[in-house]
């Protein structure tokens, strides 16, 4: 019976009526490779900005992407965000186009300081998403002109439980550690026809394991900031839960189960380094990341997984006036994001290019905002073997601050 890679094989060549629309996190056919395809979303304010701001203060909002960020959150301070994600994607072959809508929840964070110096964030977001469907293939059996029809469906991804502890060790160098547990099952399960039998097969791939980074800022004076962040590669460990039911002349015949060890899958090490420079209300932020996919000696089906190079850059406008009015405390931001792709196929590699733009719309608090952002990007190109994504996608992520164990004035 075939497997997994023959389908993959067959994912690439056939035609977009093929793909429909599911109600997963993500409906990319690039998501049936590895563990699905990795979540780019993060907290608010980062998202509307190239997904760039490895050198942004966690001072205002939390900051993901960076550890060291946590150090600077404010005394007696209490940082929430929660969020949700959209997108909007028009798979292009060659010879046919489609369009799929997914929603989904992206991310819940929160961050209190434990010292004066220091600061702690947890979090819990998609790590990969998985989402794809295959239907109405038909493949001729081996060694025989009869023929069956099979429909598969995949879902599912795995989550990322973070903890990030920042220190402030000098007033210009803040240091911070992060540790992830990444968790979750994906499940494919194929149906298969010949005439009047049927038979099914559903596997459920459950992976697990801990991760762990580093990251620093250095305020290099008011204006300038850089920063370093390198996360360690790990391993994933899998199992793997496999039913079989048969159906032969309308009888169903009892289900099979078994479970078994698979190969888990490795996470390769990125290392990324990051800038900051603010004048007036301007803020001016950019990212480069390099994620080591070539050491890991990776090969999933008929693509295998790369080196990356990702560069971000946002622009963001926030007024410093100390009492603004209403709308003078909206926030304007814009940003641009590219990357080579991790996946390579028959030597063309998956990459992909967006463009971001966003708003914080305030919510009362002075750290309180809506944090919206949109952004437009491409993904792969038309080949006879992969496909392009040109895709819309939306945040929207509600971020407060409450401020505790502070003592009312009354006049």
């Amino acid at each position: 019976m075939t497997n997994k890679t023959a389908w993959a094989c067959l994912l690439l060549t056939i035609s977009l009526p093929v793909l429909a629309q599911t109600n997963n996190q993500t409906s990319s056919p690039y998501s049936l490779f590895g563990v699905g395809r990795f979540n780019e979303t993060n907290s608010g304010v980062t998202n509307a900005l190239g997904k760039s701001g490895m050198a942004l203060s966690g001072e205002n909002a939390i900051n993901n992407l960076n550890p060291a960020a946590f150090a600077d959150i404010s005394k007696n301070s209490f940082l929430f965000d929660i969020g949700m994600k959209g997108d909007q994607t028009e798979h292009v072959t060659s010879d046919d186009t489609g369009k799929n809508t997914t929603t989904n929840f992206s991310g819940i964070s929160f961050a209190t300081p434990v010292t004066s110096k220091s600061a702690i964030g947890v979090s819990l977001s998609p790590y990969s998403d998985v989402g794809y469907t295959l239907r109405g293939i038909t493949t001729t059996i081996e060694g025989s002109q009869d023929s069956y029809t099979s429909f598969i469906t995949g879902s599912g991804g795995l989550n990322n439980a973070a903890v990030n502890y920042g220190y402030r060790l000098t007033p210009k160098l803040n240091v911070g550690v992060v540790g992830s547990y990444y968790f979750g099952k994906i499940t494919e399960t194929e149906q298969i026809a010949i005439g009047t039998d049927y038979l099914g097969v559903a596997s459920t791939s459950h992976y697990s394991g801990f991760r762990f980074g580093s990251g620093v800022q250095y305020k290099v004076n008011d204006k300038l900031t850089l920063a370093a962040v390198v996360t360690l590669p790990t391993y994933l460990k899998g199992t793997k839960d496999r039913t079989v039911s048969k159906t032969v002349d309308g009888v169903d015949s009892a289900e099979q189960q078994e479970s078994s060890k698979i190969s888990g899958f490795k996470v390769p090490l990125e290392a990324g380094a990051g800038i900051k420079y603010s004048y007036k209300s301007f803020t001016l932020n950019a990212d480069y990341k390099h994620t080591f996919w070539n050491a890991t000696d990776m090969q999933d089906n008929i693509g295998q997984f790369v080196d990356t190079n990702f560069f971000g850059a946002g622009l963001m406008y926030a007024s410093v006036k100390v009492r603004p009015s209403y709308f003078e405390r909206f926030q304007y931001r814009l940003g641009v994001n590219m990357d080579n792709g991790y996946l390579q196929v028959d030597g063309n590699r998956v990459q992909n290019m967006a463009v971001t733009s966003g708003v914080g719309v305030p919510l009362g608090g002075r750290r309180s905002f809506l944090n919206i952002s949109y952004s437009y990007g491409q993904r792969g190109i038309v080949s006879s073997r992969l496909v392009q994504e040109n895709y819309h996608a939306f945040t929207v992520n509600i971020s407060l601050e409450d401020i505790w164990f502070l003592k009312r004035r009354y006049e």
